[in-house]
């Protein structure tokens, strides 16, 4: 078909299939899929054969800047395995004007740049350069600022207009001297994911600063630099699996995904947002929270007869923004939700939840329908006040609560909110909120399958 890629997808359930030429051909590009299964029962598995023929597709057509910020501060034998571990990094990619770029720089006190994105195109001018990589003389925060500035930009060679994805790979074994946590997020909200790998004595709270949602897939840590070589396949097959679900997802970066039930076919529900607004909250990070009530209200129906939502802003007092019966609609609550203004102040989440309970009372649209009820409340700090038995109340009043703590938050305090683990989250940025859709879309592909079958239906490929 004209327009349209065919692949050949070869299933091996024997281990004296050919299967080392395969799995060496699929490595050539970088990341690699496995799937093993009983022939009897392949077809349960078409789903995760679609999504490979996906991501193969993305596979073959996106890329990304990367940078290299490396933390000079170390001895000269730890430096030489850092630049190793670039070398061996390198020579797993492909680069050129519609391929893969690199930067790298190095800081300490200060920030030098030792190649731009535009600098190199071939991987032999990359390999050169990291063998001319020289150490100097630690303020990560200044790098990640520098980086935000100076390196991802398009008269550096950035491609981000062009949907590029941007990557920052930072590579520190100490801590930094200046404020790592604001300029991180910076870097992030400009659309760049940031990897962090500790090294040694590596502050782990500061890694997970620096480092975007989810840290699992973030943050590296080894004992030594030693063992940077074993983590170069870990790294590697993070940042291709990384860099190909953006891809797929249409370039958005992985966020925290809040499980709301939401959806445009919910029939009835009642959701109030409680946000905390005390002086403890950066004016960015008030802007990221009012954001993902914003993208949140988008995954329902709203009107009247169907989804009504309502916020509540609190610091040393609950403040009412809007009741659930004063926006009809997703346009004016978008502009509603904008208009919030952060007041600042102290943190008493007990005495804001004791607000609610009426205030859902008041609400009720009729008393004999009473539709679900939500309360989501979101906060950066412990409370200077208690929470259990004004929580506990709402609960008893049928009232479903979700609690989102960010930064500083209580996890036992959370737990104490939402009456359940399950309904108690926790990440460590602001910016990492969002409703975000990630699952993959599929552009038309048709697909040939061809199913190779042993004869023997009870083993499985060697290497699997």
């Amino acid at each position: 078909m004209s327009g349209h890629k065919t692949y050949d997808l070869l299933i091996f359930t024997n281990p004296d299939d050919d299967s080392q030429s395969v799995s060496s051909f699929i490595i050539s590009d970088v990341f690699l899929f496995f799937f093993c299964f009983e022939v009897v029962q392949p077809f349960q598995y078409l789903f995760s054969l679609l999504f490979l023929v996906c991501f193969l597709s993305a596979l073959e057509e996106k890329f990304a800047d990367i940078v290299f910020l490396v933390d000079s501060a170390v001895s000269v034998q730890e430096f030489q395995q850092i630049r190793t571990l670039l070398t061996r990094l390198v020579n797993q990619m492909n680069f050129g004007a519609s391929a893969y770029r690199l930067g790298l720089a190095q800081y300490a006190r200060d920030v030098r740049v030792e190649f731009l994105l535009k600098a190199h195109q071939t991987k032999e001018v990359y390999l050169s350069a990291i063998r001319l990589f020289r150490q100097r003389g630690t303020n990560t925060g200044a790098a990640l600022n520098y980086a935000r500035d100076n390196v991802f930009i398009k008269a550096r060679g950035s491609r981000k207009e062009q949907g590029v994805q941007q990557v920052a790979v930072v590579i520190t074994d100490g801590k930094s001297q200046d404020d790592v946590s604001t300029a991180a997020a910076d870097l992030r909200r400009a659309g760049v994911t940031i990897y962090a790998i500790g090294v040694k004595e590596a502050n782990k709270a500061l890694l997970d600063q620096m480092a975007s949602y989810p840290h699992n897939k973030h943050v590296f840590n080894v004992d030594n630099f030693e063992k940077l070589k074993g983590l170069e396949l870990s790294l590697q097959k993070s940042l291709c699996h990384n860099i190909i679900q953006q891809a797929i997802s249409g370039g958005k970066q992985e966020h925290f995904a809040f499980p709301f039930s939401g959806c445009v076919k919910t029939e009835e529900a009642d959701i109030f947002f409680l946000i905390d607004n005390s002086g403890s909250i950066f004016p960015t990070d008030f802007q990221d929270m009012k954001n993902f009530i914003t993208e949140f209200i988008h995954t329902f129906r709203i009107s009247p007869e169907h989804v009504r939502i309502g916020v509540v802003k609190y610091a040393d007092s609950p403040q009412l923004e809007f009741d659930l019966a004063r926006y009809s609609d997703t346009k004016s609550l978008e502009k509603a939700i904008e208009g919030i203004k952060q007041i600042g102040g102290g943190t008493k989440t007990g005495r804001a939840l004791e607000y609610m309970g009426p205030l859902f009372d008041r609400t009720v649209v009729t008393p004999d329908h009473k539709v679900p009820e939500y309360l989501v409340v979101i906060t950066d700090g412990k409370s200077s006040d208690q929470v259990k038995v004004p929580a506990e109340k709402l609960r008893a009043q049928g009232i479903i609560v979700y609690a989102i703590g960010v930064k500083s938050a209580d996890p036992d305090e959370l737990e104490k909110i939402s009456g359940n683990p399950k309904r108690t989250f926790f990440v460590n940025n602001f910016d990492a909120l969002s409703q975000g859709q990630h699952t993959p879309s599929c552009k038309a592909i048709t697909i040939s399958t061809t199913l190779l079958l042993s004869q023997d239906q009870h083993h499985k490929p060697s290497w699997c």
